[in-house]
């Protein structure tokens, strides 16, 4: 239908009520943090952490989850079939407006987190010592590099070179933790060439980079958990560009605005009881080489089947960015339910995990399909908006605000636009806007020549809603 003849028959329609949803920028409910679906006394303490900390349990979550990944890695690995088995390997995402708690919620496990560290790097001495007796042998005086579990980074382009030198000196893995970081991984490491070094950080699969002018080095296996905070407006800004390839391999939770929380004074007795169980989960971590394997048993596979085969059709009817990011949740349901069985029974006591059931199996789906799937949903839902939709909501706004009972397109296209659109995306605008019941064209006016001028009616019910 030509313009023209879409504004005589529209005009001839009768008032529709006005669709009020479109001036509505706020994200669907997401759900709280399942916390009964966690073993004790992680449960505890995360509920403990929130309080004392008055940030999110979202974001507490996340840091145990990081945690797990940062003492295990590569050193611990889920088993399915002898075919397929999965690192306890994580990316994951805190996003949040400033001062929302992210960093808050994240200090405690890092205290903890370098506790250990520092306990490694003690018994680091007398790998100093053998090493010095190499430099000595060899007459190459080489620095000696303690171990490291965790590490930050500012530098996108020096990060990749960087992590192969501290995966040297622990095959594990290590945990790349960036608060406040200002890039999103994937977008400057995508110009550095890094792209394929990243994806198989996320596997723990081989690496070889050649810094310049330096020797290329290379480490069979290069896992890298990543815990990332970033604020909505930067993550919304890396997935439109395009540049989601690693985008969709991250566990994100966007818990959004919270009521205030008065803040409470715990103990801190509990703290020692995650370390001690933290130090017990870096024990299980031999060597990448040779990692503790935890199996999923017969009953596991067979509620597995039934998770994956839920996953396959809802992947199928999915789109865009939850299409991919669907297509990588069978690797993380697998290593969830890993981490959980981990925190389930590894405490200072048990030497080895037991097999993955079904009840582990059922646990990790449910904590990623009602929990983390509609947090992924509602940030890609977020990031997908269009620029048409974008106009159309910003000119319903408009008319809200300055209430005229007609406008012109041209009108519309200077004032609410701020002649940011050519007259024909204007009109497409004021087309969607009527068929939501916000205007129609207004036949009284004509121009000149007698044709009907380009000037609409508002629905005068907008403004009683």
């Amino acid at each position: 239908m030509s313009s023209h003849a879409y504004y005589v028959h529209a005009s001839e329609q009768t008032w529709r009520d006005p669709d009020v949803s479109i001036l509505d920028d706020r994200r669907a409910p997401v759900p709280a943090v399942p916390l009964a679906l966690l073993p004790q006394p992680w449960r505890d303490w995360i509920a403990d952490t929130e309080k004392s900390t008055g940030a999110p349990a979202d974001y507490v979550l996340q840091s145990v989850l990081a945690g797990v990944a940062a003492v295990c890695g590569a050193g611990v690995r889920v088993r399915v079939t002898p075919a397929w088995d999965e690192p306890l390997v994580l990316w994951q995402a805190v996003v949040g407006e400033p001062s929302a708690g992210k960093s808050a919620a994240l200090a405690p496990m890092r205290r903890l987190l370098e506790v250990i560290e520092q306990e490694r790097r003690l018994d680091d001495e007398e790998r100093r010592v053998a090493h010095a007796e190499r430099c000595k042998q060899s007459g190459q005086d080489t620095p000696f590099m303690p171990s490291q579990i965790v590490t930050t980074g500012a530098d996108p382009a020096a990060l990749v070179p960087t992590l192969v030198d501290i995966v040297i000196r622990n095959p594990c893995g290590v945990l790349l933790w960036r608060d406040g970081a200002p890039a999103w991984i994937g977008i400057e490491d995508e110009e550095a060439g890094h792209r394929a070094h990243w994806l198989s950080g996320w596997t723990a699969g081989a690496v070889t980079v050649t810094p310049p002018r330096q020797p290329a080095r290379s480490v069979q296996r290069f896992p890298v958990s990543i815990l990332e905070t970033i604020r909505p407006e930067r993550l919304k800004e890396a997935l439109q560009s395009g540049e989601d390839s690693l985008a969709v391999h991250f566990l994100v939770v966007w818990p959004g605005p919270q009521p205030y929380r008065a803040l409470a004074m715990l103990e801190a007795s509990r703290d020692e009881e995650i370390l001690q169980r933290l130090r017990a989960l870096s024990r299980l971590a031999k060597n990448a080489d040779d990692p503790c394997v935890i199996d999923v048993d017969a009953r596991g596979r067979a509620a597995l089947d039934a998770v994956l085969s839920r996953l396959h059709d809802e992947r199928g009817k999915a789109e865009g960015l939850e299409a991919a990011w669907l297509g990588k949740s069978r690797s993380v349901i697998v290593r969830l339910a890993g981490v959980l069985e981990v925190l389930a029974t590894i405490d200072g006591k048990a030497k080895r995990p037991g097999a993955i059931g079904a009840e582990q199996v059922e646990a990790a789906a449910a904590l990623w399909r009602d929990y983390f799937w509609p947090h992924a949903r509602s940030v890609f839902d977020s990031a997908e908006l269009s620029d048409y939709d974008k106009r159309v909501r910003r000119v319903a706004r408009w008319l809200l605000d300055k209430r005229p009972s007609s406008v012109t397109r041209e009108e519309v296209r200077r004032r609410a636009l701020r002649q940011a659109t050519t007259a024909d995306q204007t009109e497409h605008v004021l087309q969607r806007l009527d068929y939501l019941g916000y205007v129609r064209p207004d036949l009284a006016h004509r121009d000149k020549t007698g044709r009907p001028a380009n000037r609409w009616q508002v629905n005068p019910a907008l403004y009683a809603k």
